[in-house]
């Protein structure tokens, strides 16, 4: 059974209708794996309650169908015979049910028991999450706005789509990204409460200034978290025919005879249009006013501009044939500008004035001269006589006139101002009439070429340059070309350019064609981009002009920084253990350059591929990619590399040593005692405070998680030793004494001092024995071998001596014996080792005690030993002790002994005097018998010590749990 979620199933009884069906409402949240519980049926509509415990014990519970439209019974699933309902699948409420604000799936269950039968009406609310995107039918779209659009026009834009309806999940709003001066948003509500977006124009828009726009429409909803999505919009300026064309002059002039040949193209004439396609387009046509007769003398090519003749021409006397002619562009609506066309036809025909054009200069006039400047002479023959002979002659012409010097001669001279600019040259026409019937004229024209003063400034053909160079590109790389014109002609019309001084270190110019060149490289990361200006100056006199542009030069990125760490080497610290991704630190670099160029990614050498580490290439995070272990490895050091993304890579590299640190993860280690080497033997003689034996341990952490601590946690030994804490030594705490001679357990524990103290126990057994006191000479002989091999070499030479004193001893003692035959037999009854050997003298007595069975291990080997405790005493007290007998069992059931003795005169630990012990009794004098019998005494004792010392070497057999004193009832 899956666990309950509470945050997301509310319980709701909505009712119960009578006795057949009743209603049960639940509420769950979309997409949660399943199962989850929704509830108990027969509890939350109150079956269990309303009907009899024994009907409800065998009640099945089932899904009913009522149809395929609303059977979501697949969705759930519901335990038979407890009626638990839960979900058998995740719930998508989008699909279930797509843009519903209630999203209800109606279950209907069966309760069945024999004759009983109920069904339950089961409701379960789906809430809503935030898990989708409001979404755009399109990732772009494409706007085409007029350029002559008024402010605040709205255009509207294609609506995202939010599959999810929770009130804060759904769409919530629009924004711009970037904000836009040119553009806003309008919003609204529609009918079926989604949002109408439109696109708002904020500010007047100019094809010629920028052709297009592109903004990012970002849908938001309100969720947490939120979600987005994005639509570019990308907006054409649409030109506007905004522009009239524009003629080459306001007026045409053009002379003919009266007999040209009809299709000659007596003129051609010319305007243009600044705006874009068929805006731009400019077509020809004459206006239908002031003067509809002359349409039908002449015609003009719509595209061309050319005039032709298509009529014979007639003279007649008056106006020249003046024409309008327009030019239309094809815009909508068209816009269009008028000119003149002025064609004078000449008489052929009779006897006409003769006119003779004298012109002064050449014809050619400053355009600086003033008015009444003379410019030709003109006289006038008319072959007829009197009135037919007698002619008046006049020039129609804004800006020249005829003044009278004769009835034959005339002067031609300037009557407004001269504009070379606005016309190279003029055509001045001077007509002659004379008085006959029908009267006689005649026409003459002539040209004034107008000549260019410097009046006109250069201009350059735009006001801003844009350029652009690479960086690190050797000097003399051309950066762009500035044009100017200068409307006068000649030398006042030749230009020559100049940069300004302040730049003329890094750019050169080509005075004659306005090539710009660079001196000297750039450096983008010094200098991103230079503005400069350029002058043109014409060679005009007295005073040349001049004009002003300005030039910016982007310097473009090329790929010459390399990365560049903020720090030469990073020390990060982590904790071992830690599970992969881990994050350990994050390195940074950056790059002076931009774009790619400046985009980096970090990477480890492939030396580093078996590292526990890998890096987020983008971000240079570091993370560790499985546990580490301090104790494998302490610290690591790897080589960050920093990449930019340029077409010929750069690159640095940084170092980065991570210290791993310890946590207290390691037991401690015991080196000694190990297994089958805890006994430690401890000899009776050592001295209180001297060390017995150490326990050796180590942990591999560090720190306070690898420093030990030692101490005894269970013990036998009767505070008889103690342990430092620090260093495992174990020392003596005591003197030892002789119950203290037998074997000990001590439990050490070893603990580190980490937070959590892991420990480690070892059993250390310390097995006090005794040990016979070694003469000097003993103890001597281990000392050097040298001098072992000189008293072996000693002894040799010695041993025949002690062999020849021995023999020598035997026979004076043989010879004693011969006198005293008493001591031989006293001598073997009192050496044969019986279960109890006394020797006595007056009171003194060898005594068996308490004889009993022990088993000791010598070398992990068990052997059987018969212990027997023996006192001897005397009364002189010079050769009394205590000596043990053990007598080893053999396999062939031989009995051999052991025997150890401890005299007075070295006091053994192990012999304390009893306290109810008399004292020594006062020494009497001896008499001459007793003489006798202490000889025989003293032979026993030597020969009873003779055996003892033949058994020496044998190990000491002991009980630890008994006493070495001799009862009192057995002394003798």
């Amino acid at each position: 059974m899956a666990s309950i979620l509470p945050y997301s199933l509310v319980l709701v009884i909505f009712g119960i209708s009578c006795c057949q069906c009743q209603s049960v409402a639940y509420n769950t949240a979309e997409e949660v794996l399943p199962p989850v519980y929704l509830g108990n049926v027969a509890k939350d509509s109150n079956l269990s309650s309303t009907i009899d415990p024994s009907i409800l014990a065998n009640i099945k519970f089932s899904f009913l169908s009522v149809g395929s439209d609303s059977d979501n019974s697949d969705l759930f699933q519901i335990n038979e015979n407890t009626g638990d309902l839960e979900t058998k699948s995740k719930l998508d409420r989008e699909a279930l049910c797509p843009f519903q604000k209630l999203c209800v799936l109606p279950l209907r269950i069966g309760a069945n028991s024999g004759t009983f039968f109920r069904t339950i009406n089961v409701n379960i609310s789906i809430s809503d999450r935030n898990d989708n995107s409001p979404l755009f039918p399109m990732n772009s779209t494409s706007l085409s706005i007029p350029e002559d659009a008024n402010i605040n026009s709205t255009f509207p834009l294609s609506s995202a789509l939010d599959k999810d309806m929770g009130e804060n999940n759904s769409l919530k709003t629009y924004v711009l990204e970037p904000p836009s001066d040119t553009f806003g948003l309008l919003l609204g509500r529609k009918i079926d409460e989604t949002l109408e977006v439109n696109l708002v124009l904020t500010q007047k828009l100019d094809r010629e200034k920028v052709r297009s726009y592109r903004v990012y429409l970002v849908a938001k909803d309100g969720g947490l978290p939120q979600r987005s999505s994005t639509m570019t919009i990308n907006v054409a300026v649409q030109d506007i025919n905004d522009n009239k064309p524009r003629f080459s002059y306001s007026q045409y002039n053009v002379t003919i005879q009266e007999d040209i040949t009809v299709g000659t193209t007596i003129m051609k004439v010319s305007a243009s249009d600044d705006d874009d396609g068929q805006n731009g387009v400019v077509e020809y046509q004459f206006s239908s006013t002031p003067n509809g007769e002359s349409q039908k003398l002449f015609s003009i090519n719509n595209n061309t501009g050319e005039v032709k003749v298509i009529q014979q021409l007639t003279f007649t006397s008056g106006e020249p044939h003046r024409i309008v002619v327009s030019a239309i562009d094809h815009g909508f609506p068209a816009l269009s500008s008028q000119a003149f066309i002025n064609i004078h036809v000449v008489d052929v025909n009779n006897h006409a004035p003769e006119i003779n054009i004298n012109l002064l200069s050449g014809g050619k006039v400053s355009e600086s001269s003033n008015k009444g400047t003379v410019i030709a002479y003109v006289a006038v023959v008319d072959r007829d006589t009197g009135k037919n002979g007698q002619v008046k002659c006049k020039i129609i012409h804004p800006k020249f006139q005829l003044h009278v010097l004769s009835n034959t001669e005339y002067k031609v001279v300037v009557s407004d101002e001269l504009d070379r600019e606005e016309n190279i040259e003029y055509i001045v026409k001077v007509y002659c009439e004379d008085d006959g019937i029908p009267k006689q004229n005649k026409s003459k024209s002539f040209i004034v070429q107008v000549l260019d003063t410097n009046d006109n400034e250069p201009k350059f053909d735009r006001d801003l340059y844009n350029a652009t160079i690479t960086e690190n590109k050797a000097p003399g790389q051309m950066i762009t070309k500035v044009t100017a014109s200068d409307s006068d002609q000649e030398n006042n019309a030749e230009v020559h350019y100049a940069i300004e001084p302040n730049f003329r270190s890094k750019f050169e110019v080509d005075s004659s064609t306005g090539i710009i060149r660079a001196k000297v490289e750039f450096d983008r990361e010094q200098e991103s981009s230079i503005t400069f200006k350029v002058y043109a100056a014409d060679n005009g006199t007295p005073v040349p002009l001049t004009a002003t542009a300005t030039v910016k030069l982007n310097i473009e990125d090329d790929n010459d920084e390399f990365p560049t760490f903020n720090k030469s080497s990073y020390n990060f610290q982590v904790m071992e253990n830690k599970n992969a991704d881990f994050v350990v630190g994050t390195v940074l670099a950056t790059d002076k350059d931009i774009g790619s160029n400046a985009a980096i990614v970090y990477t480890l050498p492939f030396s580093y591929q078996n590292a526990p580490f890998s890096i987020n290439p983008s971000t240079g995070e570091i993370k560790t990619n499985r546990r580490l272990d301090r104790e494998a490895k302490p610290s690591y050091t790897l080589s960050v590399m920093a990449t930019d993304r340029g077409v010929s890579p750069k690159n640095s590299s940084c170092t980065v040593t991570v210290t791993v640190l310890d946590e207290n993860d390691e037991y401690p280690h015991i080196r000694f005692p190990n297994r089958g080497n805890e006994s430690i033997k401890v000899p009776h003689t050592t001295l209180p405070n001297s060390i017995v034996t150490q326990v050796e341990a180590y942990d591999k952490d560090e720190g306070e998680n690898g420093t030990l601590r030692y101490s005894i946690v269970k013990r036998d030994d009767d505070n008889l030793f103690y342990i430092d804490a620090k260093t495992g030594q174990i020392y003596l705490f005591r003197k030892i004494e002789s119950f203290d001679i037998k074997e000990f357990s001590l439990f050490i524990d070893v603990s580190d001092q980490g937070a959590v103290p892991l420990k480690t126990g070892v059993e250390v057994r310390l097995f006090v024995e005794y040990h016979a006191i070694p003469t000097v000479a003993e103890q001597k002989i281990g000392q050097n071998v040298l001098i072992a091999i000189t008293i072996a070499c000693v002894t040799i030479v010695l041993s025949l001596a002690i062999l020849v004193t021995i023999f020598l001893i035997k026979r004076v003692d043989n010879n004693k014996r011969k006198r005293l035959p008493n001591v031989e037999s006293i001598d073997q009854h009192e050496f044969q080792l019986p279960d109890t050997v006394q020797y006595n003298s007056k009171k003194s007595c060898l005594t068996r005690e308490n004889s009993h069975k022990t088993y000791l291990t010598d070398n992990n080997n068990l052997t059987s030993h018969e212990v027997k405790k023996v006192s001897f005493s005397s009364d002189d007290q010079q050769d009394s002790g205590i000596f043990m007998i053990g007598r080893d069992v053999g396999p062939n059931g031989v009995v051999s002994t052991n025997q150890h003795i401890y005299a007075n005169h070295h006091q053994s630990p192990y012999n304390s005097q009893p306290e109810d012990t008399p004292p020594p009794r006062p020494r009497r004098e001896k008499k001459p018998s007793d003489l006798h019998q202490e000889e025989v005494n003293r032979m026993a004792s030597i020969n009873f010590h003779q055996k003892l010392i033949n058994n020496y070497n044998k190990p000491l057999v002991y009980h630890p749990e008994e006493t070495f004193s001799v009862p009192e009832e057995t002394r003798c």
